[in-house]
């Protein structure tokens, strides 16, 4: 990061424990100047770790798992819940979820391999949300067609082998938020600026 002097990040710690996330931050912490205005926080994350975000690191939106995901975040910090978004994964949010935040954080690739595999309802779904929900800040993936993930054997994915795996997000250059669009990808640094360079010429 520094030496390709990155300033600002989205952050997913979402696989990292509490003492996981600890380290993480202490090594951030030494990175001068470092934003992180956006989190995807995890079930184990509580009011406290959030302030210190927004504190530390100016975090603005924060975003968690829907309901009916694997891994559902139990109960958001009524001091936040103006500030945390809903993401679809697996399956889509339940409305009620969506009225007591503010609003959604589409991931796209799980949203465009809901509908590669027919799963139209959720497509529905996600179109209305859109329509009466702030879209606060998002998540860019791949979606590699044919490629089946190591999670679930489908086709949404967190690493691109090709820029055009990033192709798809044209169709979802409606449902883009105004300001948080961030990048969920396990590629190298290099990648993923190449990645930050190439989208807005789909949107």
């Amino acid at each position: 990061m520094d030496r390709l002097d990155i300033r600002a990040i989205a952050l997913f710690p979402t696989c990292l424990d509490k003492d996981e996330r600890q380290a993480l931050y202490a090594d951030l912490e030494r990175r001068e100047g470092l934003s992180i205005p956006h989190v995807h926080i995890r079930s184990d994350m509580d009011e406290a770790e959030l302030e210190y975000l927004s504190r530390r690191f100016g975090t603005e939106v924060f975003n968690i798992h829907p309901g009916a995901s694997s891994h559902p975040y139990p109960s958001p910090p009524a001091a936040y819940r103006r500030r945390i978004f809903v993401e679809n994964v697996e399956e889509a949010p339940q409305e009620e979820e969506l009225r007591g935040l503010s609003g959604l954080c589409p991931d796209y690739s799980h949203w465009a391999n809901a509908l590669a595999f027919g799963r139209g309802g959720y497509d529905q779904s996600m179109r209305a949300y859109c329509t009466r929900y702030a879209i606060g800040c998002c998540h860019l993936s791949a979606l590699r067609v044919g490629v089946p993930n190591p999670w679930h054997g489908e086709w949404d994915h967190h690493e691109y082998t090709s820029l055009s795996d990033l192709n798809y997000l044209a169709g979802y250059a409606a449902f883009m938020p105004s300001r948080w669009a961030s990048l969920e990808l396990e590629n190298s640094l290099e990648e993923q600026l190449a990645a930050k360079a190439y989208i807005p010429s789909l949107l």
